[in-house]
């Protein structure tokens, strides 16, 4: 037997973090083996991360599990904004938590060292990579400036090492990177990431893009100007 198609619901409900609950009045569907979950994509910002749905006959007090982790988005994932789901009798962690990395990015005190460019950043740990990021922002990446993000990811574990670089566009997008430090600030953990030169088509070795391992103490990669 199946329930039928539920489609009432709070204003406020499916919110980053949030936990809903509904009920929904049936014959009784004996033992659930699975559930069948969507929306209709309509809408702003229609795409939607299902963590998991628990369900629980309140007669009986037997409760089934559907893990989902995973995002029921057209733009995201396999594109699919239904999916079914089978029953567990175990509750779990479907995905894995989010956490914020705190980015500064700091550009040499140097002529010509910002620029205008787009830059991006992969971070990468022992337990997986964030994927490329774009570090956005109103007037950043100036000569001698400090510049501070905030990176949503899984936990990537011990970080070792970054790949950052930009899309040399604009007038002036040769950047002399100083630094970049690494904070997760749940684990109050940092990392550093010593640069000390040039990201530039026309400069050094004339690469754009580069790697910079990790390490766990701060240090001087440019020296001050005299």
């Amino acid at each position: 037997a199946a329930s039928d198609v539920y489609k009432r619901q709070p204003k406020d409900s499916f919110e980053r973090g949030k936990s809903s609950v509904f009920g929904i009045d049936s014959l009784d569907l004996g033992l659930i083996n699975k559930i069948r979950i969507g929306h209709d994509g309509s809408g702003f910002a229609a795409g939607w991360f299902l963590e998991k749905i628990t369900v629980r006959n309140e007669k009986s007090g037997e409760e089934w599990y559907f893990l989902c982790g995973r995002w029921l988005a057209s733009d995201e994932d396999d594109g699919q904004i239904i999916r079914e789901i089978n029953a567990s009798m175990e509750d779990g962690q479907a995905s894995v938590p989010i956490i914020t990395y705190r980015v500064t990015v700091i550009t040499a005190d140097r002529k010509g060292a910002g620029t205008s460019a787009d830059v991006s950043i992969s971070i990468y740990g022992d337990k997986g990579d964030s994927t490329e990021r774009l570090l956005e922002g109103k007037g950043v990446f100036k000569r001698g400036q400090t510049d501070s993000f905030g990176v949503e990811t899984a936990d990537l574990g011990n970080l070792t090492k970054i790949r950052i670089g930009h899309n040399d566009s604009g007038f002036t997008p040769g950047w002399f990177l100083d630094k970049v430090i690494i904070t997760n600030e749940k684990a109050g953990k940092t990392w550093y990431f010593l640069c000390g030169k040039w990201l530039a088509k026309d400069e050094e070795d004339k690469k754009i893009v580069r790697e910079i391992p990790a390490q766990d103490a701060d240090g001087i990669s440019v020296l001050p100007l005299a």
